[in-house]
């Protein structure tokens, strides 16, 4: 799964209420709410931001909490990530899912043979999959 980071942030209600406190916890908190979806659902994640956002942090690649994170390259957008990683997944086979709320590149991700689910269908599988890792922890602790 690719995840538009920055379209889901300014889509899911909490998130964008952290924006007001700094974007910086904004993204840690999607990011931690992807490791716990990424486990729950043995699904790999990967998270892009563009870099206009966070100079110091552009063109890196990290793996955070079982999530790969990406911030472009300085000129390069969000998009621009996502399309080349959707043609490089989909191109050897993999199953491809994006999930953004823009039109324009969900378009381009079902041309290319992947599924795309919106900001606000992500954040409804992430908080079932928090869900069930409460269940789970509970169970555990009887």
């Amino acid at each position: 799964m690719i995840v538009d980071g920055y379209n889901v942030i300014h889509a899911w209600p909490s998130l964008k209420r952290l924006l007001g406190v700094s974007l910086e916890a904004a993204r840690d908190k999607l990011v931690e709410r992807l490791s716990v979806y990424s486990l729950v659902t043995e699904t790999d994640v990967t998270v892009v931001f563009d870099a206009h956002h966070s100079s110091a942090m552009a063109n890196a690649e990290e793996q955070v909490e079982g999530v790969r994170v990406v911030f472009t390259r300085k000129g390069h957008s969000a998009d621009h990530v996502i399309e080349r990683l959707a043609y490089t997944a989909t191109g050897a086979g993999d199953n491809l899912t994006v999930a953004t709320s823009d039109r324009f590149q969900s378009d381009l991700v079902r041309g290319m043979g992947g599924a795309v689910i919106s900001a606000p269908e992500l954040e409804r599988q992430v908080i079932a999959a928090e869900e069930d890792l409460g269940r789970s922890v509970k169970r555990y602790q009887r």
